[in-house]
């Protein structure tokens, strides 16, 4: 009788967890980035929109503690763009736009 070993149970990260994991590699890869197009082209930020609705609520939360180049990915998931004309390529003014989105849409600050 042949026995297979056990493996050890693995647990999958939360959406939260995955999400801080990637944008800390992102915010990593881009530092030395001047395009926004290059930092939304950058696979871990790539891999952030693939995670989509769910992660919402923690870019805005990103926004609310820190302004950065999150604008791509919240209007290819949410396929809006709630920024002024006289507000783009402003971020810290983009960011309030968004966040303000965020709360008119009743976006939760906190997901798992």
């Amino acid at each position: 009788m042949s026995r297979t070993p056990s493996s050890p149970t693995v647990r999958e990260p939360t959406v939260n967890e995955r999400f801080r994991r990637l944008a800390t590699e992102w915010k990593d890869q881009s530092r030395y980035l001047s395009n926004s197009a290059q930092m939304a082209m950058l696979p871990s930020y790539q891999r952030i929109i693939g995670m989509g609705p769910a992660v919402v609520p923690l870019i805005l939360d990103e926004l609310r503690r820190e302004p950065d180049h999150w604008f791509w990915a919240l209007e290819a998931i949410t396929e809006q763009n709630p920024v002024p004309p006289e507000a783009m390529g402003k971020v810290r003014l983009m960011a309030e736009a968004w966040v303000r989105w965020g709360e008119r849409q009743g976006v939760s600050e906190h997901a798992s």
